[in-house]
């Protein structure tokens, strides 16, 4: 798998969490398109998911040489992914009406242009056990994992559990492994049991069950204004570290099982990042 850091446009530093090396492996330097999109099926346990968001979106060719993952559908990734002569993309985020707004026809067409297909792994890859965004990113910041939970109605896609050290530390570590600096509130004199929701999590609802769980920090990657006054007010440690930094290390562990289980190039593309500030 390529290094994200010597390819490609300059991008925001992504975790310092290093990729296990995979050996070359002998056999067909390609496959169908097919083949690659039931594994992704089985691996993902994408059945009864919404597929706007959760398999196969977008068919390019019947053959597949090359595999590039990003978090995503940015022209950016797509124009990356082009340029790396790519067959298929697979990212975290698909293109929709609610983010991408007449957008998504553009990019979608861009694909087609350029015969390269598009996978989403959206809810499968956070609902997702131990190659999933929550987490690889517990493992990336050093939680142990006690549990998943989730919201009435949804999957699980948030994981806690504990950690060694003490607050500052922990803070430190989000910031190096993940390379960015994270916003952090210190609400509790208690530290150690950390809840974390990668990407958009930082909302009350989340919150008030990784209180329940009796969890003293939660990590994530935006909060809403009322979900950092509800962490103030119910007296949760809070540390926001960006949607894309957050979700990075769920991409590159299922890039890496890739190129562990396919006989396919595997490249991971980084995307030049603005972050909320909130």
């Amino acid at each position: 798998m390529e290094n994200p850091s010597t390819e490609g446009p300059a991008a925001t530093p992504g975790p310092t969490l290093p990729v296990e090396p995979v050996p070359p492996m002998a056999g067909p330097a390609t496959m169908p398109l097919v083949e690659v999109t039931a594994y992704l099926d089985e691996l993902l346990q994408v059945a009864g998911l919404e597929p706007s968001g959760n398999g196969l979106v977008v068919e390019g060719r019947p053959q597949v040489a090359k595999v590039g993952l990003a978090v995503n559908c940015s022209f950016q990734a797509i124009d990356s992914a082009a340029e790396r002569r790519c067959d298929l993309l697979i990212t975290h985020h698909a293109a929709w009406p609610s983010t991408d707004a007449h957008l998504v026809d553009q990019k979608y067409d861009r694909l087609r242009q350029s015969g390269i297909s598009l996978y989403a792994a959206h809810d499968c890859l956070d609902q997702l056990r131990d190659l999933g965004t929550a987490d690889a990113l517990a493992r990336a910041v050093q939680v142990a994992i006690q549990g998943a939970f989730a919201l009435d109605g949804e999957g699980e896609s948030g994981v806690h559990g504990l950690t060694t050290g003490h607050w500052l530390e922990f803070v430190a570590r989000v910031g190096n492994r993940l390379g960015v600096e994270p916003r952090a509130w210190k609400n509790s004199d208690s530290f150690g049991h950390v809840a974390i929701v990668p990407g958009g999590g930082g909302r009350p609802e989340w919150m008030a069950r990784a209180h329940a769980l009796a969890c003293d920090t939660f990590l994530t990657g935006e909060a809403l204004m009322f979900g950092i006054l509800f962490a103030k007010e119910a007296g949760l440690n809070l540390v926001v570290a960006g949607h894309y930094a957050t979700e990075i290390p769920g991409v590159l562990s299922l890039s890496a099982r890739l190129a562990r289980d396919l006989r396919l190039e595997v490249t991971f593309i980084p995307e030049a990042m603005v972050e909320a500030a909130g």
